[in-house]
């Protein structure tokens, strides 16, 4: 292995690697006969139950949620909320996120429960309070804080600061997260072999090429069948269903957040064609991508 990718595969590891973006946040008062139909989200959604009481299945597992109940819907897992048989609304804090450290979803990686009663923590007060703060200044310039005018971007150094205060309180906001859940965490030191960190981050910055289990095993330096016995150990999955896993997670992102039609995303994400994708998307999340799109970022 040469030094170049020894040094690579070390600074892969560095906790500078940690990265966190909100798609949305906000606060709600749900109605007893509102739900969802089963449906996935690219990224994760973390709730607080104010008050009142929600039935939900997360990965058809059913969930009775109520108040002090923080809850995770994790990324890439189907989900769906029912119509309460009582007359009892829901009132909740929303946040809809990215989370990772490299290419590790933190959620995923310290495998934190998916409900947790918080009601009695000495810290809820303070994560409730930071989670109220983040609503507060969840405003238009910082969903989109360099949008270009005329083809060009301006970087306010007064924008630039508010942005960097709020991507701080953030922080802030995962800290306390990360705290009150740690007692519950099923893994608190988890490990990964240095090459797949180097390979998932290759994936990621790849997948409009037309990768295939040789080219990945050439990367790492490693024989096809080695490759593939180190994916079963660390990942349960073989290599190629990772980047076939890989691309449609992030066809799930470009869906929801951008306008490009499904022939531009298939040429960014290494399809052949629009059909393709159609297909392999339908397949993994039981709906087309334009349903998928048309659903909207409602959680």
């Amino acid at each position: 292995m040469t030094t170049d990718l020894k040094n690579d595969f070390k600074s892969q590891s560095e906790l500078n690697q940690v990265s966190f973006r909100i798609h949305r946040i906000d606060e709600n008062t749900r109605s007893a006969d509102w739900h969802i139909d089963k449906v996935d989200r690219p990224y994760d959604v973390f709730w607080y139950v104010v008050s009142g009481k929600k039935t939900i299945f997360i990965n058809d597992v059913k969930y009775n949620v109520q108040t002090g109940d923080f809850v995770v819907f994790p990324s890439q897992t189907s989900f769906k909320i029912v119509e309460s048989e009582s007359a009892i609304a829901m009132h909740h804090l929303e946040i809809a996120v990215e989370n990772k450290l490299g290419p590790f979803n933190l959620m995923t990686l310290y495998d934190f429960p998916i409900v947790t009663n918080l009601i009695d923590a000495a810290k809820e007060t303070l994560l409730i309070d930071l989670w109220r703060r983040l609503i507060d200044e969840w405003t238009p310039d910082k969903r989109n804080p360099f949008s270009p005018t005329n083809g060009e971007l301006n970087f306010g150094l007064d924008q630039t600061i508010e942005l960097l205060r709020f991507n701080a309180r953030t922080i802030d906001w995962f800290v306390e997260v990360f705290t009150l859940l740690r007692p519950r965490a099923a893994e608190l030191f988890p490990t990964f072999d240095s090459r797949l960190q180097h390979l998932f981050t290759f994936i990621e910055n790849n997948l409009a090429t037309k990768l295939s289990l040789k080219r990945l095993a050439e990367e790492v330096f490693l024989s096809e069948s080695h490759l593939s016995l180190l994916f079963r150990q660390n990942v349960k999955m073989a290599p190629m269903e990772y980047v076939r896993k890989s691309r449609l997670q992030k066809v799930r992102k470009l869906l929801l957040t951008t306008n490009l039609s499904l022939k531009e995303i298939s040429e960014k994400i290494g399809f052949d064609d629009q059909s393709q994708l159609s297909r392999a998307f339908r397949r993994a999340t039981g709906v087309s991508p334009t349903e998928y799109r048309q659903k909207g970022d409602f959680i």
